[in-house]
């Protein structure tokens, strides 16, 4: 990313205005950006001298790291490297990374995320656009109002937009396949997301039933045709935010299975469905790995937050406890942004919204001065909205932890919460310390579960005031509510 910051010769190099966006938002907010030793040991090895040293002036100006010592269980994980190579250089920055020396990495080098994930620090190294979303994040400024999934007829997409031209790069034969889908419409779903200015950033095209699928998946079969997120917005988790519209597709349509065909240099995307319960079931005739999520038949000895990813969203264990969280408006506001009405956002007092990626996430983060440590992965947690006196959201606790490092905080939820660094340290700073929950979105409850219908069916005694157990009889109307709506 700092080679992009700089012209060489009068070239601009591609990913400047990232690049640039990031540098003046760290900056702006006060956070300290460094540069590794290894990244100026890669720019020394470069063969055309005039370039190198320009490349190591440009890298003088940023503070450089001290390099703390590869750990044995580092090593371990990622094997034996030459000394001196690629690999070697990228098992350096990941041990600065491992050690805490930063609270982030940010990188658009594909193979060091992946090492990065298969050592468990994935979730902390970013590209130059994630980087740049979640700093946006924390800037005040009032933005657009968040942005929707709008269905579209497939004859009615727009073939002209930018998005589309990636994808032909990819296949070869699209405009053909992409006919065949227009006169199929009755047997097709599509999806986009799309910005002000009427660009899709995003778009989904779905076969509701794949009859003749070559594969041997329990029908009916659904098929995700294309899946595809602007490389400018892969900042904003408007893959989750597609990803919604697309489970939920599958749950409408009760489906046994779905599946999508990736070719493998998509590395980032097949990671990405693979949190959401998308297996790898072998290869297509092209070439390309072939994921399912096999909804039926279920496996109820799955422990509660497998079950979730296996089948959901939607979808909780009879197993799972329930935990009421309260939750402010504004805060409800912007976690689950798609509660509010499209006439809503606009005119009601309190209501209004902004662009931000936790919004749009499905993986999200509540945090809290609660004393309980009782949430453990898999259990029920809703949120009720303490000046509505309503439930519309249920989501299933991933995992949790207490701190009082704002830093810690920051390299687990990076941006999947409301909170800003400041608001951070300061529920850090409070005796209780700050409790974490990691939490996925299940469903939204709509029509919305009232307070004077919890407390008559035993759910809630009065409105919570912190994270609270729900009782058993309350749990038992919880699930029959959930199992309804199934």
């Amino acid at each position: 990313m700092i080679i992009a910051l700089e012209p060489f010769a009068g070239d601009m190099e591609p990913g400047l205005e990232l690049a640039a966006t990031f540098i003046r938002l760290a900056t702006k907010q006060r956070h300290r950006v460094f540069a590794h030793p290894a990244t100026g040991d890669e720019i020394s090895d470069g063969k055309a001298p005039d370039r190198v040293r320009q490349r190591l002036a440009e890298l003088a100006k940023f503070e450089m790291l001290d390099e703390p010592p590869i750990s044995a269980q580092l090593r371990a994980e990622l094997g034996p490297v030459v000394p001196g190579s690629n690999n070697d250089r990228d098992l350096r920055i990941l041990a600065a990374l491992d050690a805490n020396a930063v609270n982030f990495l940010v990188t658009n080098d594909a193979g060091l995320r992946q090492r990065a994930k298969r050592v468990g620090l994935g979730d902390r190294v970013l590209t130059a656009a994630d980087a740049v979303a979640m700093l946006e994040g924390f800037e005040p400024a009032t933005a657009p109002p968040p942005p929707r999934v709008t269905p579209l007829q497939s004859y009615a997409l727009d073939l002209d937009q930018e998005i589309f031209a990636s994808i032909r790069e990819d296949y070869p034969g699209f405009d053909t396949w992409i006919d065949k889908v227009r006169g199929d419409s009755p047997n097709r779903e599509c999806y986009v997301v799309t910005e002000p200015d009427g660009a899709y950033a995003a778009v989904a095209i779905l076969k509701i039933d794949e009859a003749d699928c070559a594969y041997d998946f329990t029908k009916p079969v659904a098929k995700i045709s294309t899946f595809k997120v602007g490389p400018a917005f892969s900042g904003f988790r408007y893959g989750e935010l597609l990803l919604k519209a697309v489970l939920k597709s599958h749950h409408n349509h009760r489906v046994g299975s779905a599946y999508v065909e990736v070719w493998d240099r998509h590395q980032r995307l097949i990671d990405f469905l693979g949190m959401f319960g998308y297996q790898e079931a072998g290869k297509s005739d092209r070439g390309e790995a072939v994921l399912v999520k096999s909804y039926l038949p279920r496996d109820d000895s799955l422990g509660a937050l497998d079950y979730h990813v296996a089948y959901g969203p939607p979808a909780v264990s009879d197993d799972a406890r329930v935990f009421a969280i309260p939750i402010v408006d504004r805060w409800h506001n912007q976690l689950f942004a798609e509660c509010i009405p499209d006439d809503a956002q606009l005119t009601l007092p309190g209501l209004s919204v902004t662009t931000r990626p936790w919004g749009n996430a499905l993986r999200k983060a509540y945090l809290c001065n609660a004393s309980t440590n009782q949430v453990q992965p898999g259990d029920v947690v809703f949120f009720y909205r303490s000046g509505f006196q309503i439930v519309s959201v249920v989501g299933v606790a991933e995992d949790t932890f207490r701190t009082a490092v704002p830093e810690e905080v920051l390299n687990h939820v990076g941006g999947r919460t409301v909170y800003g660094a400041a608001d951070i340290a300061e529920l850090a700073s409070h005796r209780s310390q700050v409790l974490v929950i990691l939490f996925r979105q299940d469903r939204v409850i709509d029509p919305a579960w009232t307070l004077a219908e919890l407390e008559t069916n035993a759910v809630l005694r009065a409105p919570p005031r912190t994270v609270t157990q729900v009782k058993e009889a309350g749990t038992q109307w919880v699930h029959q509510q959930l199992a309804a709506m199934w």
